[in-house]
């Protein structure tokens, strides 16, 4: 785990001294936006930069767990986990940051941020917000891909039900042709690690992989001295909420992610391997130029993605 924390200081201090090189992966979102992302749990002393489809909501509960929000309350909103945890957790400034930073008390403040391979990431939120939207934002950025990259409609279905001839889903292709040629205001789902969380300034002591998920969290509590609460939760009765704030609820977690089998992290989703296949070498190109610096910063290695573009 501190190799992990030392190999994103070594590429960070890289990235000072020869500024960022990498043009595609430049930072989009305003110096001041990106602590929007940041949650600090003053119990636990637990600061933490939440990443949009790397267990964020599974996270966002744990946080409204730790702050004492019944789990009920927490189901009602579940479409907006976000601002209910921000009603606990103010929105830190950089000054806030740089104090708990700094600060001597003991036990320090443990910084950590979640991660998982960037191109799995970004298949995942073709998957879950293209190609099976739950709002109705998403349903309309399907139409609005379809006419910027086509200059046309997408066909909608007539008022009788029939289905339209062609599809309204954008293909993986056309989603990743609409998201890279775009620089400027990136959903956060599909936003870079690099201007999420602005890594090098966080410099989190704690980087859990998806990929190595309970190993790496099972680190993170023993670090935190904090308590699962798996043993005794069903047997807690009318007292279930009376310690919640300081157990880690994380058989309650939902977190949807590819475990590698023996820690093994270069195992890729079935799915994954299939959206690739959709676009061209060429695209794929700019699709991993966009997404270097964190597969630089968090040690994920792109080669056999190439691989599977090369020529028999």
């Amino acid at each position: 785990m501190q190799e992990r924390a030392s190999h994103l200081q070594e590429q960070c201090e890289t990235i000072r001294t020869l500024g960022n090189l990498t043009a595609a992966a430049a930072r989009t979102s305003r110096p001041n936006y990106l602590y929007f992302n940041y949650f600090y749990q003053p119990q636990h002393r637990l600061l933490w930069c939440s990443i949009s489809k790397v267990a964020s909501s599974s996270w966002m509960y744990q946080f409204n767990r730790w702050a004492g929000v019944p789990r009920e309350k927490i189901d009602s909103v579940a479409h907006d986990m976000k601002g209910l945890t921000r009603m606990h957790y103010p929105v830190p400034t950089r000054a806030d940051v740089e104090r708990l930073k700094r600060n001597g008390e003991s036990p320090p403040v443990t910084r950590f941020v979640l991660v998982r391979d960037p191109i799995d990431r970004f298949v995942s939120a073709y998957e879950d917000l293209i190609v099976r939207p739950q709002s109705d934002n998403y349903r309309n950025l399907r139409r609005f891909i379809f006419r910027e990259v086509y200059g046309v409609d997408a066909p909608v279905a007539p008022e009788n039900g029939t289905p339209p001839v062609v599809s309204p889903v954008p293909s993986f292709s056309d989603f990743t042709e609409f998201v890279l040629r775009r620089t400027n205001v990136l959903d956060p789902h599909w936003n870079t690690y690099y201007n999420l969380c602005d890594p090098c300034f966080l410099e989190p002591s704690v980087i859990i992989k998806l990929e190595t998920y309970d190993r790496d969290v099972a680190h993170l509590l023993r670090l935190a001295n904090i308590s699962s609460g798996a043993d005794n939760y069903d047997n807690a009765g009318g007292n279930a909420d009376a310690d919640a704030s300081a157990r880690f609820e994380g058989h309650r977690l939902n977190v949807n992610h590819h475990r590698a089998s023996s820690g093994d992290t270069v195992a890729r989703s079935p799915t994954t391997i299939e959206r690739l296949a959709e676009l061209t070498a060429e695209q794929f190109e700019r699709l991993y130029r966009r997404y270097e610096l964190d597969f630089r910063l968090f040690q994920y290695d792109a080669s056999h993605y190439f691989a599977l573009y090369r020529a028999d």
